[in-house]
């Protein structure tokens, strides 16, 4: 059998510079936790696919503004 040849994880801001590392890395899951909501939410409100409560797309709107949430 030959070993397992994975590489060690990269730090998530590696190579960026700072600009580009604000908000880096930040996840759908990690908006969805700070917002009180699902991940299917977050995605609903960012892709605006589906009707979400006011109250709700606003306290996900701040949160994606807040951790500078940037879809992939």
């Amino acid at each position: 059998m030959t070993p397992n040849r994975r590489s060690a994880p990269r730090a998530r801001n590696a190579g960026r510079s700072a600009p580009e590392a604000a908000g880096a890395g930040v996840t759908i899951r990690e908006v969805a936790q700070a917002a009180g909501v699902s991940v299917a939410t977050v995605s609903r409100v960012v892709n605006g696919t589906a009707v979400v409560k006011d109250e709700t797309r606003l306290r996900v709107e701040a949160e994606v503004a807040r951790l500078r949430y940037s879809p992939n």
